[in-house]
């Protein structure tokens, strides 16, 4: 009976060393530093991202100093601001990856809080998008109603600000449609899919 129940000991490895060293083993692999790991291809866009920022903030650094228009000059100012805040973004994504990269511990939690950690900036970046839209069609409604308001008066003045806000309508409804699908497009192909699979992967070592 002893030498039977060693056997079977034998045979079968401990539950503390068989499904954690799995797990560990294929998260790890996961998680490495090569070109076509999911984490690496999020760093790469998340540079990509920073880099296309830094160069529209330069183009509109540029744009600000020869530009006489009010309009012009207040949209610039806008562009610079959000392209200035987005840098604490970036910042943040960057030391996320970084920390998703060099798990160490208890490597299954720690991914997981790290993805939850990128899921919820990845949302931040969507809302922030899609608010600056509107403030930018503000800043636009706000100059031309100033024009129109110095050249009419009366009835004119009337029917020019109610074609001009419908018209901003129309153009905001239509262009807040696209941006969101171009958005949610975009963000999921450069961070998404690469977090669905991530997550995929920890629902299959957790089953």
């Amino acid at each position: 009976m002893e030498l039977d129940d060693f056997r079977r000991s034998w045979k079968l490895p401990t539950a503390a060393e068989a499904p954690v060293g799995l797990d560990t083993a294929v998260l790890a692999k996961m998680l490495a530093s090569g070109s076509k790991t999911p984490v690496s291809k999020m760093r790469r866009n998340a540079w990509l991202e920073i880099a296309f920022v830094v160069l529209c903030l330069l183009i509109c650094s540029a744009a600000l100093l020869v530009a006489q228009q009010p309009y012009t000059r207040a949209l610039l100012v806008w562009l610079i601001i959000m392209c200035l805040s987005s840098g604490f973004y970036f910042r943040r994504k960057l030391q996320v990856l970084h920390c998703l990269s060099d798990a160490s511990g208890a490597l299954r939690e720690h991914v997981a809080r790290q993805i939850s950690s990128l899921r919820g900036l990845v949302k931040l970046y969507y809302q922030a998008t899609m608010w600056s839209l509107p403030v930018s069609f503000i800043i636009g409604l706000f100059f031309v109603g100033a024009r129109i308001t110095d050249k009419f008066s009366g009835q004119k003045l009337l029917l020019g600000l109610t074609i001009l806000v419908v018209a901003y309508g129309a153009v905001w409804a239509l262009t807040h449609v696209a941006m969101r699908w171009f958005t949610r497009w975009y963000l999921q192909r450069l961070y998404g899919q690469h977090l669905d699979r991530l997550e995929g992967m920890l629902q299959e070592l957790e089953e």
